[in-house]
């Protein structure tokens, strides 16, 4: 039954993308509006945005709540997508969320067919319900405006970095993109905002002051700083007006993530008002116990092996960043693959100045830009790096598991997930 629903929910992948709110709305109010039964939190941005949702959850559940997740995309199985407790939905609940919901379409047109992203968000709401959620943290797929997530009635927004990513759909300024994201907030609500480029936040402030919602941004409202390095974790203060916490420790690698931490924190506290008190203590152990596969996730210290979903420029970029700080001299073994709808040049034009070698792979998916296309342009713009073709995402690992240098894949979060597919078997061999 798993592999019909799964064969079913991939059927709507044939509608494509297709922004806008009415089409999840229609089967929610058909399921009884099962998004109005609880508190939600919706998260919007370019990069970082599931980093924010996973931790505040965590964060959430440490205070002893029974905390809904849902995000986008996934890597190793559908379920990924929609948590309950800190675990997938069930195999037997998901094939019943995906039964409820082929029954609904039966006998209508096909233009009222949901795309695949809208069924899984109709799904994982209404099994949200059903599950007897405290709160609902949901992560935006795409933009925030007509993104099917904002039909939820959201007591508090976060928006994390905005950069350039799906121009093709939300626009090809900053100003057009922050206007998309800026479309969650809802009328009186508190939105915690990262740091952000002054035209983007200005677009931000614009629609807060419309919808009447409190503002509050990282840099000015609130901050943390880094305290210290543990190995392969860091210490986090955090303060804000009148509160400040000391010695909170993250297992996410890089700065950005004592980012995304303050602003889980932040908005952690600012739920107190839906009667979501957090004390120090949970926020300690919300944040320490994080794990988010494919952030700079640490396969293998011997030798060192680290994959990243950074798939737009500004993604690449905090990767960059992060590399220096684990090693400022040193070069890396590159693994990447990218999709045909990314600014790929730009990506490669911060890859390969710390590039001691690049392997180019085809994610798997029917998006994936042509490797040899990428190799061509590297070879091109940085002639004196070592450019390989390998499309087999596995055959390609173990290639660059072969060299002296650290290995680092990134690119995409289809060739993440390719990857750790692949190092279940590779892995365990080493």
């Amino acid at each position: 039954m798993a592999s019909r629903a799964t064969a079913f929910l991939e059927s709507l992948t044939d509608f494509g993308i297709k922004l806008g709110l009415d089409k999840t709305k229609l089967f929610l109010s058909k399921l009884g509006n099962p998004h109005e039964k609880y508190p939600s939190v919706l998260i919007a941005g370019t990069n970082g945005k599931g980093s924010v949702a996973k931790t505040l959850s965590e964060i959430l559940r440490a205070s002893g709540r029974k905390v809904g997740l849902y995000t986008s995309p996934h890597l190793l199985d559908v379920r990924e997508r929609i948590v309950v407790d800190g675990r997938m939905v069930p195999r037997e609940a998901f094939t019943e969320g995906v039964e409820r919901l082929r029954c609904l379409l039966d006998g209508m047109p096909v233009h009222l067919f949901p795309t695949y992203f809208e069924a899984m968000t109709i799904i994982a709401y209404d099994y949200c319900a059903r599950a007897g959620v405290d709160i609902l943290v949901s992560e935006v797929g795409m933009g925030g405006r007509f993104d099917a997530t904002n039909v939820l009635p959201s007591c508090l927004e976060v928006i994390t970095p905005v950069s350039f990513d799906h121009m093709q759909f939300l626009g090809s300024t900053l100003s057009q993109i922050a206007q998309e994201k800026a479309g969650i907030i809802k009328p009186k609500t508190p939105v915690i905002c990262a740091r952000q480029k002054p035209e983007v936040l200005a677009v931000i402030r614009r629609k807060a002051r419309e919808r009447r919602a409190r503002l509050l941004v990282m840099g000015k409202d609130f901050t943390a700083r880094r305290t210290a390095l543990r190995g392969l974790a860091q210490e986090i203060c955090f303060s804000s007006a009148g509160y400040r916490i000391a010695h909170v420790v993250t297992r996410l690698l890089g700065r950005h993530q004592v980012e995304n931490a303050a602003l889980a924190i932040q908005s952690a506290r600012m739920l107190a008002r839906n009667g979501f008190v957090v004390t120090d203590d949970h926020i300690r152990q919300g944040v320490s116990s994080t794990v988010w596969p494919a952030r700079l996730q640490v396969l293998s210290t011997q030798p060192l092996v680290l994959v990243d979903g950074a798939h737009n420029p500004g993604g690449v970029k905090v990767l960059m960043e992060a590399l220096k700080e684990i090693d400022a001299a040193g070069r890396f073994s590159f693994l990447v693959g990218i999709l045909r709808d990314k600014d790929w040049k730009k990506m490669l034009c911060r890859i390969l100045p710390s590039a001691a070698s690049v392997i180019f792979a085809r994610p798997d998916t029917e998006r994936a830009l042509d490797p040899e296309d990428l190799a061509a342009y590297a070879r091109k713009v940085a002639p004196g790096t070592p450019v390989r073709v390998i499309p087999k995402a596995g055959d390609a690992l173990r290639e660059a598991l072969s060299g002296r240098c650290p290995v680092v894949v990134c690119g995409s979060l289809y060739l993440a997930a390719d990857v750790l597919k692949a190092w279940k078997k590779i892995g365990a061999r080493l």
